[in-house]
């Protein structure tokens, strides 16, 4: 029987997609199972209360707080512990003691900011903080593994344009989130009127479109608005009640356009190997920590940005200029440190 990989997750997608990477990495032979535990939410007393006292505490009883069915995790054959974010922290580090009471010699990794938590806990920190390179534990790289990590990238991309009935069809991918409280994306119509422009300039191109569940109901009616009725466009309104598999239209992406505030959403880009454009619109502004992030990708030309984009619409003049770097493998090495 397989050991296995211990995932856990406390339900945000954003941590999840990050888990599921370094899974892919850990497990890159196939040598392990993988078993998933959801941890509950503790209060801040509690968590206050198990980090102080965590070196003398019963990690059994502490998980009691954290997990359900004792009986399935506590009898697991386990190799690794492994996830990403704030929830996480406490179970990931409580795992790894009980388990070396229990004589198994597993090693645990976390993808998040440690809270005040030694390091020590944990045998590898996964991080994009570029001040931790060459910190043991602590392990670094620019983009974080995630979802969209394969080892079969070809057959992934072969598969996508397959599913989505496009073999053999040039792809333009646009993915849009959302405002946050720091940073503006464009408006609905700035977006809209620039996609108009790139679909009469490469009419030949089959254009997909994705907003995420960040994006506000009346941003997509606009694009609605604007965009609807061209059946060069498919367009997945998410807060209209449409999906779509987000994977596929990454993977199937000759070019692939992301607004700029998802850094999640960038980096499964990618990770896909994907060349990613980025437009800044007029009414666009970014604070200066996501300015930092993009212009360290674009510096190594992993991805484009262009200021006020609107009428640039020649494709090939910005794909020449972004060169995909095959992260998958420099990841892989990274990982294979632990």
């Amino acid at each position: 029987m397989k050991p296995y990989i211990v995932a856990l997750t406390d339900g945000k997608g954003g941590h999840e997609t990050q888990t599921k990477g370094m899974i892919t990495l850990l497990n890159a032979k196939g040598q392990y199972e993988v078993k998933w535990l959801t941890v509950k939410k503790v209060s801040k007393l509690h968590k206050w209360l198990l980090q102080t006292f965590f070196p003398v505490l019963s990690p059994q009883w502490a998980l009691g707080l954290y997990l359900e069915n004792g009986v399935e995790w506590q009898k697991l054959s386990c190799a690794y512990i492994v996830s990403a974010g704030g929830e996480t922290l406490l179970p990931n580090a409580l795992l790894k003691k009980y388990f070396h009471q229990q004589e198994q010699a597993v090693k645990n990794v976390i993808a998040t900011s440690l809270r005040g938590m030694p390091a020590s806990y944990f045998d590898a920190v996964f991080t994009i903080d570029e001040k931790y390179e060459n910190q043991k534990p602590f392990i670094y790289y620019p983009i974080a593994p995630n979802k969209q990590l394969t080892f079969q990238l070809e057959h992934r991309v072969q598969q996508a344009k397959e599913n989505l009935n496009l073999t053999g069809q040039k792809v333009l991918s646009i993915l849009i989130g959302a405002d946050t409280k720091t940073s503006k994306i464009g408006t609905s119509s700035e977006w809209s009127d620039w996609i108009q422009q790139l679909a009469q300039a490469y009419p030949d191109w089959k254009i997909l479109l994705s907003t995420s569940r960040r994006t506000t109901k009346a941003f997509e009616q606009d694009l609605k608005n604007g965009l609807a009725g061209n059946p060069q466009l498919t367009l997945t309104l998410v807060n209209h009640g449409q999906q779509c598999d987000i994977a596929d239209y990454i993977y199937a992406a000759d070019l692939l356009i992301c607004s700029p505030e998802s850094t999640s959403m960038i980096s499964e880009a990618l990770v896909s190997e994907k060349k990613v454009w980025i437009p800044l619109f007029a009414s666009s502004a970014l604070d200066v920590e996501l300015q930092a992030y993009l212009q360290q990708f674009e510096q190594r030309k992993w991805l484009k940005q262009d200021v006020n984009p609107k009428g640039k619409t020649d494709l090939a003049e910005v794909m020449k200029n972004i060169s995909p770097k095959d992260h998958v493998k420099v990841l892989t090495k990274i990982f294979e440190m632990i």
